[in-house]
């Protein structure tokens, strides 16, 4: 059985690597897919840690530093488990500032994805009329003109404009300042609120009017993907049929209501009336109640020396890097004993379900464009069903944004509050759980004497690029990558190209050219029989669901080197 190795991937947040074992399919045009697949996080994180014995307030700054892409909903998902411990409900104020604070940033984060990310490989398979403004601008400003990567170029430009909003409520982007235990640490002024008006109304044009017309030229392009792939393999396999799992997705819910926050917000039960609700979705059943009890973390195949089944409130951080039999530095979470996916598909599931509509109406002008109507094509999961997730959710934070706005000036005319000030607890507990941008994302505190004595994060990479769990059940991603579909192909992305549309293959393939002449065998891989083959499909797999794997780890261990740090209470050396 031929196995190849991709290490590391490119285009991704930290350190990920597949390998992927392949059997030729004699009813698929005796073509190679993927039968097995192993993905290992190759860093270890250990905030947990080194957060033990510090004033429960640092935490919030602290973890930020997880993550130089998603910082903010650390933040958020921290400074809620110390609202929790130190039992300050934020004022509405507050609860409406945190909001646009986490729109503006959602809208730069799912933007940079689509464009910058996964956009060069939908370009491609897109062909020249509709994925050449999505391609990165390779021929400079002149091909910019002749539109070869001006939607890329454009969105490098938009998404400034949506961190300046962040900045603007967070002091600084990124690493925010100004989120603190019961509300944030900014005055609400209708001189802010302007300038964030003016800021996003450019970004809301993007998402709206270009974006949108991205995903649907996306959508009609899979149609062609599907004629080409009926030509070779004697199936129709589409964006839709690629990447699937087993139909289970979790989300937690964000962008509570300020009137309803108490009632609803804080019971993670409930969550009903927020923009994103949170439950738990499986195909066949729907969405049932979020119940956090349900959450525990397998080890088995982890480098930790801790038991299998720890909910976080229990969860221990003992690393060891020499475990027998593992090879993954991210633990196993479940969910109710079962393996969920998280994101923006998931978000969308349990809010909206299988049909999706969205407004498009102008929230300066009223102009309306018709709303941006959805129907998910693969109930388990999909390629295509995550990347047209992500953009659902962009557009339901840019239409939610300006609400918050609109609301926040009423709150300012009235003299609203921006805190709820509470002392530090000498011993308690809480927990925050939000939606970051890539999935459910958890945070779990203890306070004793003041002192932070337990912390866990529990983090989209996690959820979704989980090893094996004590069943020994794949993770959300390498089930995807293994579902059946994967096609390996031996032909390069430049004759796939030309394959879907004559004559592509030829410009995509001087495009390569001229950014790097190593470039011509783009995402081509080795067999250890040295046979070439294309692992364009995985890749494309695991950028849909945008992984950031530095929220999983974030210490190295070179080889031929040791380090030692503390752990717990003991040493640990590492080789």
């Amino acid at each position: 059985m031929p196995t190849f190795k991709v290490d590391p991937i490119s285009r991704i947040e930290g350190h990920l690597n597949i390998k992927c074992n392949i059997e030729k399919n004699p009813e698929l045009g005796n073509e190679y897919f993927v039968t097995e697949c192993k993905a290992s996080v190759t860093m270890f994180r250990g905030f947990e840690i080194f957060l033990i014995g510090r004033d429960p307030r640092d935490a919030t700054h602290i973890t930020q530093r997880i993550c130089g892409v998603c910082p903010n909903p650390h933040a958020m998902a921290s400074t809620m488990a110390l609202d929790d411990a130190f039992d300050a409900i934020p004022p509405p104020a507050a609860i409406l500032i945190r909001n646009i604070v986490e729109s503006a940033y959602y809208l730069y984060d799912h933007l940079i994805h689509f464009y910058l990310l996964i956009g060069p490989e939908l370009g491609v398979l897109m062909g020249p009329d509709r994925g050449a403004p999505i391609i990165p601008p390779v021929l400079g400003t002149e091909g910019i003109k002749q539109g070869i990567g001006s939607h890329y170029a454009e969105c490098v430009r938009v998404q400034r404009a949506a961190n300046k909003v962040v900045a603007l409520w967070g002091g600084k982007f990124p690493h925010i300042t100004n989120y603190y235990p019961g509300g944030v640490l900014v005055e609400p002024t209708l001189d802010k609120i302007t300038n964030s008006i003016v800021s996003l109304l450019d970004v809301w044009e993007f998402i709206a009017l270009t974006h949108i017309e991205d995903i649907k030229n996306l959508i009609e392009a899979n149609e062609r993907l599907k004629e080409v792939t009926e030509a070779v393999l004697g199936a129709r396999v589409g964006l839709e049929n690629i990447g699937f799992g087993n139909g289970n997705f979790l989300a937690f819910g964000m962008l509570p209501q300020p009137e309803d926050y108490e009632s609803d917000w804080l019971d993670t039960s409930k969550r009903e009336k927020s923009i994103i609700k949170a439950g738990a979705w499986e195909e066949g059943t729907g969405r049932r109640p979020l119940d956090e009890n349900k959450i525990i973390e397998d080890v088995k195949y982890s480098f930790y020396d801790v038991p299998d089944g720890l909910h976080p409130f229990d969860g221990q951080t003992i690393p060891n890097h020499n475990k027998a039999g593992a090879y993954s530095w991210t633990k196993a979470p479940r969910y109710d004993g079962k393996v969920y996916e998280v994101g923006p598909l998931a978000r969308m599931l349990n809010t909206q379900g299988l049909e999706w509509r969205i407004p498009r109406i102008h929230p300066l002008t009223g102009e309306d464009y018709g709303d941006f109507v959805y129907s998910v094509k693969n109930p388990k999961g999909s390629v295509l069903d995550r990347v047209v997730a992500r953009a659902a959710t962009a557009l339901i934070c840019a239409n939610a944004v300006f609400e918050f706005l609109k609301e926040l000036i009423g709150m300012v005319n009235s003299g609203a509050r921006n805190m709820n000030l509470k002392p530090v607890p000498k011993e308690a507990q809480g927990r925050g759980l939000w939606e970051a941008p890539r999935g459910a994302l958890s945070h779990w505190i203890k306070i004793s004497d003041y002192k932070i004595s337990h912390y866990q994060a529990v983090v989209p990479g996690t959820w979704n690029w989980s090893p094996r769990d004590s069943q020994d059940r794949p993770g959300p991603g390498e089930a995807a990558i293994q579902c059946g579909t994967t096609w390996i192909p031996t032909l390069n992305v430049s004759q796939i190209a030309n394959a879907l549309y004559p004559g592509w293959g030829d410009t995509v393939a001087d495009a390569l050219t001229k950014l790097n002449p190593k470039f011509a065998n783009l995402n081509m891989e080795k067999t250890e029989a040295e046979e070439q083959v294309n692992a364009t499909l995985p890749l494309l797999i695991v950028r849909s669901f945008d992984p950031c794997l530095a929220c999983g780890v974030h210490v190295i261990t070179p080889k031929h080197k040791v380090h030692t740090f503390e752990v717990s209470r003991g040493l640990s050396s590492f080789i």
